[in-house]
């Protein structure tokens, strides 16, 4: 038996490719006015790619909300968008019999939900943190994930000329005592571990009892929802295969006009 409000003129209206256009066309414009004023501001907006964008509209949008304003209502508006998407996706299910041959666009509509599910979930939940200058021997507490991060060892890869090459580093992950992870990190190939990003991006020089040492910078990055975004960009791509294939297979059969 279906249930009654797939059938209802509110949940026909939260389904609507209207609204869909509304919300996306909202925000896409918005978007692109608010992102003029970065060029102009950028000791306001220089650090938005630094930090998740929770802690970013908490400490730093505060300071000129007149600038800011934009970048929530685009973000509410994409939620939106992606809560029409997600309506249209279970309106799909309801009536699977009769629309099963639309599987592909049904794929691409849970892939944008997924995706954006994930980019919430990982500003909410994730961190970043650049630049992070670590020693031979040093130690970094990790303590949202109950993790210690350990630089057993690091080796800067130096020309002739004296020119930095790469950067290798051996890293040693702990939880309680216990050894989770031990690799060799360097430039383009980073230590990950259940959404755990760490990668070298640079290495200075300090004095230490009389003798120069070697120090890496270490960005480290936590995204949860890093495996959710990856299944939903699967599903979008599986959906847009299956929708291209529908497409020629219909316009072969002469259901579709040419296109071009």
């Amino acid at each position: 038996m279906k249930p009654a409000f797939p059938e209802s003129r509110v949940w026909k209206f939260f389904c609507s490719l209207k609204l869909a256009i509304l919300l996306a066309s909202a925000a896409v414009l918005l978007s692109i006015g608010g992102s003029l004023l970065m060029p102009f501001n950028p000791e306001l907006f220089g650090s938005l790619d630094s930090m998740p964008l929770d802690q970013w509209l908490a400490t730093v949008a505060g300071q000129a909300p007149a600038l800011t304003w934009w970048l929530p209502v685009a973000g509410g508006l994409v939620v939106l968008l992606g809560l029409n998407t997600l309506c249209c996706f279970i309106d799909w299910l309801c009536h699977f019999r009769a629309r099963w041959r639309k599987i592909g666009e049904s794929l691409i509509h849970i892939g944008f939900v997924l995706i954006l599910g994930a980019y919430l979930w990982g500003s909410q939940a994730g961190f970043r943190n650049p630049n992070v200058p670590m020693l031979v021997g040093q130690n970094k507490s990790l303590p949202k994930l109950d993790l210690v991060l350990r630089l057993e060892d690091f080796e800067p890869v130096l020309s002739a000329s004296g020119r930095p090459m790469d950067m290798r580093n051996r890293l040693a992950l702990f939880r309680n005592g216990e050894l989770l992870e031990r690799v060799e990190i360097r430039t383009n190939h980073p230590l990950t571990w259940q959404g755990l990003v760490v990668l070298p991006t640079s290495f200075g020089q300090t004095i230490r009892a009389g003798r120069p040492v070697y120090y890496s910078i270490l960005t480290i990055n936590y995204d949860p929802g890093a495996n959710l975004a990856f299944a939903g960009s699967l599903a979008m791509g599986a959906g847009v295969l299956l929708t291209l294939v529908s497409f020629y297979r219909k316009r072969a059969r002469g259901d579709r006009p040419e296109v071009g």
